[in-house]
């Protein structure tokens, strides 16, 4: 007679119901908009720890009680597009074509303007990067400029060792002394086009997009940064200090991160849908890059991915994880371009001159 489980197995295996049922209101999170639930949007936001969670429940129940695997591998299952969207594993070994556009987005942080010990270490650490991957395009978010500079040149320096000298800017600030704070792309093509799509909801965040002539071709570039979380230091106090390992406790900034979360993630809803009223509407093929601080397990994801192909998933490896700041890493820098292109030899750039690490393609 087998024996019965104890009641330590029961409650494990309670506790892996939770978490299968708040696994599939992560999967519910890209269906249903934010604005009618937004709570929901959260769960999306921690698919990473519930799939571990999911994972490690699976191997103790693999070697205790195998009948309660079945549970999770339904579940898992359940989701597997969203899986092959966070995770892709592929053995593809395309090479791109000397025709081939080589595209880069990067959300430099204002080349770390305000870090006066290494700003300029930083910038020219960025620009040591740029120059040595030569684009054909180049997307920058958080951009920064100031004209009459005499320490701090930024794109009077790029335009002189990059190829792409055709530029793109659209700046959502002018500080004193003609600084300026924007998105910007940079082309090695000629640029027969421009346009702007501004967001009603946050003068700081904006699209661009650029008409480029490429051969016979003509490709529209959609630039943008979308709605941020905008923390501030007593949020970020609330995930500890490492490196002095302090632990703050659990108070009032707990919720306000959590209203944070939840205003950024209704806000960019609206952004992303203004933004793919364009896209669906191109003349041409489209390339669309950007910071969309959103991860692909979102509803602000599905409403790109549903007509767009995710460079990553086709020619990517592994989580691809972009974002390097305080808070947990995820992918929210993505190259995204129409189903009548293909793209190559993704790259998540392991540096860290910024918050954000680089991403480039191929695109032909």
């Amino acid at each position: 007679m087998k024996n019965k489980p104890s009641n330590i197995i029961k409650l494990l295996y309670y506790i892996n119901l939770i978490v299968c049922v708040l696994m599939i209101g992560a999967y519910l999170s890209t269906h249903i908009s934010p604005n009618y639930f937004s709570y929901l949007a959260l769960l999306g936001l921690t698919y990473p720890y519930l799939l571990w969670t999911m994972s490690f429940f699976t191997l103790f129940w693999l070697f205790k009680y195998k009948k309660y695997i079945i549970v999770n591998v339904l579940t898992f299952m359940l989701g597997w597009n969203h899986f092959s969207n966070y995770y892709v594993f592929s053995t593809a070994s395309k090479v791109h074509s000397a025709n081939a556009m080589h595209v880069l987005s990067y959300n430099v942080r204002i080349f770390s303007l305000y870090d006066l010990d290494n700003r300029i270490k930083n910038r020219n650490h960025i620009f040591d990067f740029l120059k040595e991957q030569q684009a054909d395009v180049i997307c920058f978010q958080e951009f920064y400029h100031e004209n009459n500079s005499t320490d701090f040149k930024t794109k009077d320096t790029l335009i002189t060792f990059i190829n792409a000298k055709n530029n793109h800017e659209r700046y959502t600030h002018e500080m004193l002394g003609e600084k300026y704070f924007g998105l910007a792309t940079f082309s090695k093509y000629p640029i027969v086009g421009k346009g702007e799509i501004a967001f009603d909801n946050d003068d700081n965040n904006y699209c661009i997009f650029t008409d480029i002539k490429k051969g016979r071709d003509t490709i529209r570039i959609f630039n943008a940064h979308l709605g941020s979380i905008r923390l501030q230091d007593s949020d970020y106090a609330f995930f500890g200090d490492i490196e002095t390992g302090k632990v703050y406790q659990r108070d009032v900034k707990e919720q306000k991160i959590i209203d944070r979360l939840l205003i950024a993630f209704k806000k960019r809803t609206i952004q992303i849908k203004t933004v793919m009223k364009k896209i669906v509407k191109s003349p041409y093929e489209v390339v669309f890059c950007g910071d969309f601080n959103d991860t692909p397990i979102s509803y602000c994801y599905r409403q790109v991915s549903r007509h767009l192909v995710d460079s990553f998933v086709e020619a990517g490896n592994g989580v691809g994880s972009t974002y390097v700041g305080k808070l947990p890493s995820n992918r929210i820098d993505y190259i995204f371009h129409s189903t009548g292109l293909s793209s190559s030899e993704f790259t998540t750039h392991p540096i860290e001159y910024s918050d954000h690490r680089p991403i480039s393609c191929y695109i032909e």
